[in-house]
């Protein structure tokens, strides 16, 4: 029903590439100790599992890939997204020096969150109203990956840092089949020549919005560490069967 598939096997592991544990656990040391020297050049592979877009934990809202369904085009609708390092999300972009860099693509691949209830407070002119809400402090592990329209990237030939699928098929269909999809990063750690190879910085904000929260405020106090990378393959698979790839390489240095 979602057309046809290309069969292929996993490729067994190579244990001197680092998975999401190893990453943040490689990036937590080189970011305490200050020398990322010993990061330079490793290769990873992210797995990533598609999201139901229904979820609205905050850990689930900074993952790359999501699904949802359209009920009037009786449709799967699934996305792969990065977002993008700033200095209005991020406060260490300045003293990263990452100003002097082409734009930088957001990939989490662990994110850490908890989260408390906690009251709004909203002036008015005879008053003040409260809205229920949540207090949520996480900690967020990244790659940042460069990116500019017709100019520098990091990314494989023919991926965008957004990318949207559609297949026909009724909302039991759909759940069943992006259930078992995931998503497959596969790159290495590289040097854009900014002084710390491993940066952290953090957001503080308040999220409200309908895709995030359901309308329910959300305090955020974000701690972000991240690696520059270079995405060297992606692919889209499910129980083994390859359903799309992006496997040439961007061009070195990024």
């Amino acid at each position: 029903m979602l057309g046809t598939l290309l069969l292929t096997l996993l490729a067994p592991a190579d244990t001197g590439v680092l998975d999401a544990s190893g990453l943040r656990q490689a990036m937590e040391t080189a970011a305490r100790t200050q020398d990322a020297s010993a990061l330079i050049g490793r290769k990873f592979r992210i797995v990533s599992p598609f999201i139901d877009d229904k979820n609205q934990r905050y850990q689930a809202f900074k993952r790359s890939a999501r699904w949802s369904y359209d009920r009037q085009k009786r449709v799967l609708v699934t996305t792969i997204s990065m977002g993008q390092i700033t200095d209005q999300n991020f406060d260490g972009f300045t003293s990263a020096k990452l100003g002097t860099l082409p734009p930088l693509q957001s990939l989490y691949f662990d994110v850490d969150a908890r989260s408390a209830p906690m009251k709004f407070r909203t002036d008015q002119r005879d008053g003040y109203t409260l809205t229920s809400g949540s207090d949520t402090r996480a900690a967020s592990f990244g790659l940042a990956i460069p990116y500019k329209e017709g100019g520098p990237s990091g990314l494989p030939e023919g991926f965008e840092p957004v990318v949207v699928g559609q297949t026909k098929g009724s909302v039991q269909q759909a759940s069943r089949w992006a259930g078992g999809m995931i998503v497959v990063f596969e790159g290495e750690i590289t040097d854009l020549g900014q002084a710390s190879k491993v940066f952290c910085g953090a957001y503080h904000g308040t999220l409200s919005t309908r895709d995030v929260t359901g309308e329910t405020p959300m305090q955020v106090s974000d701690k972000q560490c991240f690696a520059t990378a270079r995405i060297t393959q992606v692919q889209v698979r499910r129980d083994g069967q390859l359903l799309a790839d992006w496997r040439k390489p961007p061009a070195k240095p990024y």
